[in-house]
Parts: structure tokens; sequence; C-alpha cells
């Protein structure tokens, strides 16, 4: 058999438009591309997380097993990347927080996440860097992605502090701005300061606790004030 008739079978063997089975090949394209991008966004949540934003893409894409080509034509940037990364992330927190919302107790389900936001964040530099860089900040959100985590997350504190459980006097808003702040201690490259965190990540829960003394010192002082 000839080359050209070699490649003519070949042809003939692809689905042609019109033919019965080029949907089906057509949705086999779908899923690898929807595979490869899956491939993608894991990888590069564990190679951000360990090494933060300055890792190159060629690292990413070993990791995913696809080569850097195919990273670029679902993410036309290291930034892009990063952010889908990020979206991704806020996505599953906010699940996470909505099925809380109906925990028996309100306290032991905001404080377990929010510890849990904390210590995640204090373990992965990207996200710690998201954090930083401000990409949390309602402001500069391009998406109700963010919108959606923030509700989610009023809505558990807003649940203990009906219970009386957390502080009546704060919002979603300082909520976010003490996470920032924890997540913004500066540590010695490969050397996380862990015992910093945890005490600082202990004080601010305490703060956060509800204590009726503590209101009426308040009371009292905005009551003498001049």
């Amino acid at each position: 058999m000839s080359e050209k008739e070699k490649s003519l079978n070949q042809t003939a063997d692809i689905p042609q438009p019109g033919e019965d089975n080029f949907g089906d090949y057509s949705k086999s394209l779908r899923a690898d591309a929807k595979q490869n991008r899956e491939q993608i966004l894991e990888a590069a949540r564990k190679i951000f997380a360990e090494k933060g934003l300055s890792i190159p893409i060629s690292e990413i894409a070993s990791e995913a097993g696809v080569g850097i080509g195919t990273i670029y034509r679902h993410f036309p940037t290291k930034e892009a990347l990063f952010e889908a990364v990020n979206i991704s992330y806020k996505q599953r927190l906010t699940a996470e927080a909505k099925s809380l919302l109906n925990h028996p107790d309100p306290g032991k389900a905001f404080f377990g996440f929010f510890s849990r936001v904390l210590e995640e964040g204090f373990k992965n530099r990207a996200l710690k860097d998201a954090f930083k860089s401000g990409t949390f900040n309602p402001g500069k959100a391009n998406s109700g992605v963010f919108q959606d985590f923030h509700l989610a997350c009023a809505n558990l504190l807003s649940r203990a502090q009906q219970t009386k459980v957390v502080r009546e006097d704060i919002d979603g808003k300082d909520l976010f701005i003490l996470m920032s702040a924890l997540l913004a201690i500066e540590q010695p490259e490969g050397d996380p300061d862990v015992n910093r965190f945890k005490r600082l990540q202990s004080i601010v829960i305490e703060g956060l606790r509800y204590k009726e003394d503590t209101f009426n010192k308040v009371s009292n002082h905005e009551r003498y004030s001049p």
C-alpha cells in the first residue's frame, strides 16, 4: 500500500462533520480538555501552596503531566492560573461554610471553620500571598465568587453571635481584616514561625469570644468618656 493510500485510510478513520459519530468525538475532546484543566489546577494548587507564586510554569506542567502549551491554552498567564486556583479554593470554602450553617453548635462551627481557614492559609504560601495582596478584598473582586464566600462566612458569624458565643460588635469585614493581618505575618524563608502564629491566632480567637464583662466595660467607658 502506498503512503498516499495509508494517509487516505487514516483520514477516513477520523470522524468528519455531519457523520453520526462526530458528536461523540467532539464530546470526547471536550472531556479530555476538561480533564487536562483539572489536572493543571490540581498541580498548580499543590505547587503554588508549597513554593509560592514565583514558581515557573514548566514545573506546574511537569507536575500535571502536560505540556506548557496545554497550560497556556487554558490559562494565558500565570496570574490567570493562580486566579483560577484561588477561585476554586474559595468555592470549596464557601461550600463548607454553607454546610456548617445547620450545625447544632453554631459556636463550634464558626470557630472551627475560622481556625481551619487561618491554618490552611498559614501553611499555603499561595493563599498567604493572596491575602497579603488583597485578593480577598471585596473591592477588587471581579465576580460573585468572593461575595458568596463573604456571605457564607458572615452567616456563620451571625449564627454564632445570635447564640452569644461570638461578640456582637464585629461584622464580616472585621473578620476578613483579622484574617488578612494574621496571614500577613512575616516569616523567615523556609522556616515558618509556627509558635508566633499559634500565639496570635489564640489571641484573636479569644478576642472574638463573647464576654458579658467586656461589654459592660465598653459601655461604661463610652458613658464616661468626655
